[in-house]
């Protein structure tokens, strides 16, 4: 009976040093990328401040988060910075912004307008709108691309939800 007591107990103890024990809860501490260097304090598989998908810019200096309304139509875009918070340096001083799609051989072309740009010499806006249903489908699948500037720099990014370029 002790053999058995014995055996069940080393059991339960190879079992927890296998599998590790607690720690579950605990986030792990952000990772540098293989290839930019730089540190994440996010997590690309969230929502954004808006409830809508988020993806990155360039080497995630910056992130857009797109909501689409099934109801109306609309496509929204926000300009996010690369910890994908609200913050006023990722804006862009353009008064549209492109979503380009594919159809077969040729490409067609979205414009989304400003919302809410600021007032002054530079205005800005973070925020862009089209009502166009038909978009939806080709961001959702990600067969579009999304050209913007933003702090001067032109962006152009194949929309893309699910990997961004490096590993974490």
């Amino acid at each position: 009976m002790q053999r058995v007591a014995w055996f069940l107990s080393a059991l339960v103890c190879v079992s927890l040093f296998v599998t590790g024990c607690g720690g579950g809860n605990n986030p792990a501490p952000p990772k540098k990328n293989g290839g930019g260097g730089h540190e994440h304090s996010h997590s690309h598989a969230e929502n954004g401040p808006h409830g809508g998908q988020v993806m990155a810019i360039g080497d995630e200096e910056y992130h857009a988060e797109f909501v689409l309304d099934a109801e109306s139509g609309k496509v929204t875009v926000y300009l996010l910075d690369k910890d994908i918070k609200v913050n006023p340096a990722a804006a862009s001083a353009q008064e549209t912004i492109v979503i380009e799609e594919k159809v077969g051989t040729e490409t067609k072309t979205h414009e989304l307008a400003a919302v809410d740009r600021t007032t002054g010499d530079m205005p800005t806006a973070q925020q862009f709108e089209v009502v166009a249903k038909e978009l939806h489908g080709p961001i959702k699948t990600e067969l579009a691309t999304l050209k913007v500037t933003i702090a001067g720099k032109p962006y152009t990014q194949k929309i893309s939800f699910t990997g961004h370029g490096h590993d974490h």
